[in-house]
């Protein structure tokens, strides 16, 4: 008898252990890792999805957010598409192969401040850049950007000349050993990459004059798998959520509001490129979705 009661104790014992963790794992959202360890590019977007999937756990319950091992773009892309479950949710812009292939969901995360661009410069080059007048004086200027990155086939489909690098951190080493005349990158990420970098790379420099715009919104992705579409709908309600009750903006403000004013992105000479990519879905009547600086 009394065997049999240790035997149900340790049943019950363990039945409690693995009941909450079932809850956690009812929803996994499988993302990928920085790629180095001064790469915090996509704090800000985590942060997004996780306060939309808060936001849902009255209707869906527990989950798990965690980080995959680091993959390019290309091989997150791969992963997604084939359901393969080593990824489960992409943060990257959009493009008609990914809109066939992938679920979106299709609120710009970072209100398209990703589609604001300034370059990152050699410290004696400023004169160069404050000297251009018009789009043909930028096309003189090679522009380097990771080779599977999205903006190289938009910056050769507006005529720009791109240098391509295979290792985000060398990229940076790549502008200085001058490779190229200018590293693009947004609004969003520019001064974190900077700050991180300047006293290893003093003769780094973020251009004061230019503003180089092209819409390109980053969406959340998923897999067209039944699990996807259940992970794509809580995530695309909480967002929705966040936008009506006010936590979306806030999000933003904090983690976007002083870099948009150290930037001056208002004040800075404005060129706007077409982004070929986009897709007829893209929500751009609905102007909660998208931030412009000229209309602060």
């Amino acid at each position: 008898m009394l065997a049999r009661l240790k035997y149900i104790l340790i049943f019950c014992l363990l039945g409690l252990a693995i009941v909450p963790v079932r809850a956690e794992n009812s929803m996994t959202y499988i993302y990928n890792a920085p790629e180095s360890a001064l790469d915090h590019r996509y704090d800000y977007q985590w942060e997004i999805l996780r306060t939309a999937l808060d936001k849902t756990k009255d209707k869906y319950g527990g989950y798990l957010m965690q980080k995959s091992l680091p993959m390019n773009e290309k091989r997150q892309t791969n992963e997604l598409v084939k359901g393969s479950g080593k990824i489960t949710v992409m943060h990257l812009g959009t493009s008609q192969a990914f809109e066939k292939a992938l679920i979106p969901i299709r609120i710009p995360v970072d209100k398209n401040l990703s589609g604001y661009m300034v370059y990152l410069i050699r410290k004696d080059q400023q004169q160069r850049f404050s000297s251009v007048k018009t789009l043909d004086d930028l096309r003189g200027f090679s522009i380097g950007q990771g080779a599977d990155w999205l903006d190289v086939n938009i910056l050769r489909h507006n005529g720009f000349n791109v240098v391509g690098g295979s290792n985000y951190d060398g990229l940076f080493h790549m502008l200085i050993k001058k490779r190229f005349d200018a590293f693009q990158r947004s609004a969003a990420e520019i001064l974190d990459e900077y700050d991180q970098r300047k006293k290893d790379l003093p003769y780094l420099h973020i251009e004061q004059d230019l503003l180089v715009y092209y819409p390109l919104p980053m969406y959340f992705w998923f897999s067209k798998t039944e699990t996807g579409r259940r992970l794509a709908d809580r995530a695309r309600e909480g967002m929705f959520m966040m936008i009506e009750d006010g936590t979306y903006d806030a999000i933003f403000t904090k983690y976007n509001g002083d870099k948009i004013e150290r930037l001056h992105l208002k004040d800075r000479k404005f060129f706007r490129i077409d982004n070929p990519l986009l897709v007829p879905e893209t929500p751009f009547d609905d102007k909660r979705l998208w931030y412009d600086p000229r209309s602060k």
